[in-house]
């Protein structure tokens, strides 16, 4: 593998982009023969299956709106404005066809989907996906459990609000990730407290880290959590089973030493300086406090009370401000060292993520995924890089990033030029101006059994008024129009300003 795409396609398999053609069609057939979404159907009235050459490039367009900003509104990538004429929107997919499966996407199979479950619109899909990312990598000793805030402002139970996060608002996530470049390992979906799923005694948090751990246990693997996590419980059942851990926690915390419960009143103690630490040991357990700007409490099973580093910290005395060296913990040091490993993955996600505003929740999880595959197959490249560094079809620029990355995937998908000096190619064919001769054919209006949008309506205002009436002449075939005295859009449509304007 040489190319950018093969390694998107690892996590985005022949297989899974298969089943979203199949499910799609059944989905769009569905409903179309329900009679909805007529105006995403041939001239005919059927649906036009889609295909995974299709599905890939409605993808690389997903990344390629990451890559180019034009607006909110996606109509500007098709126009034909000089500002926007060199955009390559129009070379990837017609923007009618791009409406339709956006509208009419489905992932997992319709007919199986459980109406209790509330995940059931994505659940099968996201399974498959993280069996991807676990299977394709195999992390490095660090690892780090945290939230990710996945952005939407949908209306739906499973939606979260977050006061500490930068996105407070979306669908939460718990992401274990690898410390030592952000690989997005494994992940659970959120969905509410009240969603029918048990929660053990030991309470939820304890729950997540187990559930994300448990393929990792007995394999030296070193794991950090934060507050919302760590609880001796959970610290010590870990160790149990071949984890040591380091996380921060709450003084009030069940099990967390009780002489140690009184940190405000101990960083008042007159001896008692920034830098100052106490601890405690409960076997495996080391519980330590250290004073910085506030009181810091930790539990850890991988670091000892006696190591140490010294600090720079900014102090002010009597209105001067100076720099004083304070010794720190190593369990915190190395604690900050590897705990940011989610929130450097969704840094690395938000560049030039395909994240887009949608009406369906699920759709945001899966532009969600796109952004996870990306960065995943990125990181792969690199090691793959690495690991062959003669190989000279792996080579790139020495400014090679992950947003270079995201460019050769669209071309690759899209079978572009790295460099072009031609404009971009429509997939719509160019119309053609209307022969006026054309209309000397009769031309006569007539009613059907099926009701179809109005033509001229909807080109006018894209409003859609559905009627029966249409027109005899064999080159107006399928075109419904009114024909009352208050909307004579049949005239309208027969008249050579209207074709030709």
């Amino acid at each position: 593998m040489t190319k950018a795409a093969e390694f998107f396609h690892l996590f985005f398999t022949e297989d899974m982009v298969s089943n979203i053609c199949k499910h799609t069609n059944s989905y769009a057939n569905e409903h179309i023969i329900s009679g909805s979404h007529k105006s995403y159907t041939q001239s005919d009235g059927s649906w036009k299956d889609t295909t995974p050459e299709e599905i890939n490039r409605l993808m690389a367009l997903l990344i390629y709106f990451g890559l180019v900003k034009v607006g909110v509104n996606t109509d500007r990538y098709w126009s034909t404005k000089s500002l926007y004429y060199g955009l390559w929107a129009r070379s990837i997919m017609s923007r009618i066809r791009f409406r339709a499966l956006m509208a009419l996407l489905h992932v997992v199979d319709p007919a199986a989907e459980n109406p209790d479950d509330k995940l059931r619109k994505v659940e099968s899909f996201i399974d498959h996906f993280k069996s991807r990312c676990l299977a394709l990598y195999q992390p490095r000793q660090q690892l780090a459990i945290d939230e990710r805030m996945v952005k939407s402002r949908h209306r739906s139970g499973i939606r979260q609000y977050i006061k500490d996060k930068p996105t407070k608002w979306g669908i939460k996530l718990w992401v274990l990730a690898d410390s030592s470049n952000g690989y997005t390992i494994d992940f659970n979906v959120y969905i509410g407290k009240a969603a029918g799923r048990d929660v053990s005694v030991h309470g939820l948090g304890y729950d997540v880290v187990v559930h994300l751990m448990q393929n990792f246990f007995n394999q030296g693997y070193h794991l950090y959590i934060d507050n919302f996590y760590t609880s001796t419980v959970l610290v010590k059942y870990l160790f149990q089973q071949g984890v040591p851990t380091t996380g921060t926690i709450r003084e009030n915390s069940r099990g967390f030493p009780a002489n140690m419960k009184d940190g405000s009143q101990w960083s008042k103690a007159a001896n008692v300086e920034r830098g100052s630490m106490r601890w405690e040991r409960d076997p495996p357990v080391l519980a330590l406090q250290w004073l910085d700007n506030k009181v810091v409490s930790m539990l850890t099973t991988i670091e000892n009370a006696n190591d140490s580093i010294q600090v720079k910290r900014k102090t002010k005395t009597a209105g001067v401000w100076s720099t004083k060296v304070v010794q720190q913990p190593k369990a915190i040091a190395t604690y900050n060292k590897y705990m940011n490993a989610v929130d450097r993955s969704d840094q690395i996600l938000a560049t030039n993520n395909v994240l887009r505003k949608c009406m369906r929740w699920w759709k945001t999880l899966f532009f969600h995924l796109i952004d996870i595959a990306v960065v995943n197959s990125f990181i792969l490249f690199r090691e793959h890089q690495a690991q062959f560094p003669d190989n000279e079809d792996l080579h790139r620029t020495a400014d090679y990033s992950l947003a270079h990355f995201r460019e050769e995937i669209v071309r690759n998908i899209c079978g572009f030029p790295e460099y072009c000096e031609e404009p971009p190619v429509s997939t719509t064919p160019i119309s053609k101006k209307v022969d006026p001769e054309a209309f000397k054919s009769v031309h006569m209006p007539v009613f059907t059994e099926e009701k179809k949008n109005c033509v001229v309506c909807y080109k006018e205002s894209k409003v859609q008024r559905q009627v029966y009436s249409t027109c005899s002449a064999p080159m107006c075939r399928g075109k419904h129009m009114h024909v009352t005295k208050e909307r004579n859009c049949f005239q309208v449509f027969h008249s050579r300003e209207y074709h030709n304007p």
